[in-house]
């Protein structure tokens, strides 16, 4: 199954140029032309700068990149787990951030659909490793937060799958491709969408 990116500008102060670079490229390599030989040299030289900076491993931005580095190699269980991660210290960011001088940095950098990008992208993982129900309730909970806080929930369509699935299961091997097609084409539309905020935030 295809994946998205995160595309969203980041502090230099706490990130390397070396690590924006090598993640630049391991993007371009593993999503943009599907050269996973080119994405695993990128992802072993990425891994021995992170190793040497464990502030940032440690950053949100480093969750991400060992998630994608440990999709990469195969290993989906700490794929999910770097991705938790990542959510869980965005939304510590926002809590502690919300209401304060340093909001509107924050939100720049993290907003609300970042939060919900992210617990698709980990929908996406639970299905790889075919737990279903997880998927879901990451679903689920990511429509509950786009519904809280007033922005679209793109997966809405993906989510009405599953649920028709788990209600009819006599009918999954029928609506597997179907249901394939649905995570590709919501993961497309993503990447577009992430694409087009990135290039207007950098205007």
């Amino acid at each position: 199954m295809n994946r998205k990116k995160t595309d969203q500008p980041f502090d230099s102060s706490k990130l390397t140029e070396e690590v924006e670079t090598l993640y630049a490229s391991l993007i371009d390599a593993f999503y943009d032309r599907g050269d996973r030989e080119r994405a695993r040299q990128i992802a072993t030289e990425l891994q021995l700068t992170l190793n040497n900076r464990p502030d940032v491993a440690d950053s949100i931005r480093g969750e991400e990149i060992r998630s994608l580095i440990a999709e990469l190699n195969g290993n989906l269980q700490e794929a999910i787990r770097r991705r938790e991660c990542e959510i869980r210290k965005i939304l510590e960011l926002h809590s502690l951030a919300c209401g304060k001088p340093g909001w509107a940095y924050v939100f720049r950098q993290y907003d609300y659909g970042d939060v919900s990008d992210r617990l698709d992208l980990l929908a996406s993982l639970y299905a790889n490793v075919g737990d279903w129900e997880r998927v879901i309730a990451t679903l689920r909970e990511s429509k509950a937060y786009c519904d809280g806080h007033g922005i679209p929930f793109d997966g809405q369509d993906l989510l009405d799958e599953f649920e028709q699935e788990r209600a009819s299961p006599e009918r999954g091997a029928e609506r597997k491709g179907q249901l394939d097609q649905a995570l590709a084409a919501l993961i497309d539309d993503l990447v577009a969408l992430r694409e087009a905020l990135s290039e207007k935030k950098a205007s």
